[in-house]
């Protein structure tokens, strides 16, 4: 069968760690869902969360069911790629990283046969406000949807996904808030010809899906053809309601919203609680007029709990592969690269090296940060130091760091929290110094952690009072 969500969510059936169900009646628009998701995150559980009776933005229950924290753990996102869940560190990213270079042609298959064509509504029945959409944070603008928006190029057959949000303007208007340079570029195509752009909302698939539209692939690759690498089949696609065979929709999507982007009007978009954790200011962005809305049986509609784990996680395996094959291809000495929750999974970069020589540290930190510009700070360590274990890496900083030479401080960078220059970014070079005496950090011998099986010696305790003497 071809993969999609319900097949993905059905095999994480009975594995409360990662998915749980809200069988009760519950308020999406009234910030229950993302109550009910803040509770698990302060108890640090992050199961994906069913949500079987949502109302709809009309306050009536909804036709179509809710799911949000699917990308919650590593090692989901592992599991949806068919990879070891027990590998969901580094070699889940380099994965990630061989499989953004794979592409498998999409195949296209006819409406009657696509399961996402199974109901449609069109004309005045297209209302969004008929779909559970969540309201996320408290001075967020209204109900946003969080999935991926499809474009396709004018001149050309390749189409781009990016995460995106729609805020609702009315019952088939939506304010698309843009903020995805291949978009923004797909957009301008379009408005510089006068032209209505085409997009579609694709809100629900198989992980795999999702995680292969965030593959850092360059602008005029087909997404749709990159995913299919991520799934591992060809993705299949099938005719919009609205254009046709003029633009292919994911067969086995949940939820598709179709509409078009009518030429130089704008609407506020945002505020919105984003990845920083902070509000996104408010600001003008497209408004997408909808023309029709199709869905399949028993459709779950997918959303993000933005700036949270399963938001992290959407970027941070990525960017780490993609860094690592960048650094290791350039210096030959790197170990392992993790963005860590802590810098919300984008603005903070470890990265540990074998460090032959001083100075090295620190020329892998800078090449870090303009690779990747959003990164904030680059942390380099010894390839001893695990950096996915974050006390480890703190330990090395406190430990090893003098700031007057191991730190560097790059000025007027722009950054995701400023638009204007002028934003200060920092290297820090974490490694043990070669050229100074400098302590040796302890261990076990390494003989010795070989021959000793934990398994082998250690018990559970349980008959350890019958084994103590007595105390008179």
């Amino acid at each position: 069968m071809p993969k999609d969500l319900w097949g993905f969510l059905t095999g994480l059936a009975g594995r409360p760690a990662d998915l749980v169900t809200v069988t009760r009646p519950i308020h999406p628009d009234a910030f229950e869902a993302t109550a009910i998701l803040q509770h698990l995150d302060d108890r640090r559980e992050y199961p994906a969360v069913l949500f079987e009776r949502p109302t709809n933005v009309l306050g009536q229950p909804s036709e179509v069911l809710l799911v949000s924290n699917v990308f919650g753990t590593r090692e989901r996102c592992a599991r949806a790629l068919d990879f070891p869940e027990d590998q969901s560190g580094l070699p889940l990213s380099l994965e990630f990283a061989r499989r953004e270079r794979q592409h498998v042609p999409a195949v296209t298959i006819p409406p009657q046969d696509a399961p996402v064509r199974a109901h449609t509504w069109q004309g005045a029945e297209a209302d969004v406000r008929k779909l559970p959409v969540v309201r996320h944070f408290e001075m967020d603008l209204g109900p946003v949807l969080t999935m991926g928006l499809a474009m396709k190029a004018l001149d050309g057959e390749f189409y781009d996904i990016s995460f995106c949000k729609g805020f609702i303007h009315g019952p088939r208007r939506l304010g698309i808030s843009i903020h995805t340079p291949h978009l923004e570029r797909l957009q301008k195509q379009y408005w510089d010809r006068k032209a209505r752009a085409p997009v579609v909302f694709i809100l629900g698939h198989h992980p795999a899906f999702w995680l292969g539209a965030l593959a850092l692939t360059p602008f005029g690759s087909n997404d749709y053809d990159t995913i299919g690498g991520f799934l591992g089949e060809p993705l299949r696609l099938t005719p919009s309601v609205t254009w046709g065979d003029r633009f292919l929709i994911p067969a086995d999507a949940e939820v598709v919203i179709e509409g078009e982007m009518p030429p130089d009007e704008l609407e506020p978009v945002d505020p919105f609680g984003e990845v920083t954790r902070h509000y996104q200011a408010q600001c003008l962005r497209p408004v997408m007029e909808v023309t029709a809305i199709s869905f399949r049986e028993r459709a779950v509609m997918q959303d993000i709990f933005s700036g949270h784990r399963g938001h992290w996680n959407l970027g941070v395996i990525p960017k780490e592969g993609s860094l690592y094959n960048k650094l290791q291809q350039k210096f030959g000495c790197i170990k392992a690269v993790h963005l860590p929750y802590s810098g919300c999974g984008r603005f903070l970069v470890y990265v540990s090296m074998r460090k032959d020589r001083e100075g090295v540290a620190k020329v892998v930190g800078h090449t870090a940060l303009h690779d990747f510009p959003l990164f904030q700070i680059a942390v380099v360590v010894d390839e001893d130091i695990d950096v996915f274990n974050e006390s480890d890496v703190i330990w090395s900083v406190v430990t090893n760091v003098n700031p007057d030479r191991d730190v560097d401080v790059v000025r007027n960078s722009a950054t995701v929290f400023t638009t204007a220059m002028g934003y200060t970014k920092l290297v820090i070079d974490a490694t043990r110094p070669l050229d100074v005496p400098f302590p040796a950090p302890m261990r076990v011998p390494e003989d010795a952690m070989r021959k000793i099986r934990v398994e082998d010696w250690v018990k559970d305790g349980t008959d350890l009072l019958d084994r103590l003497p007595r105390v008179r």
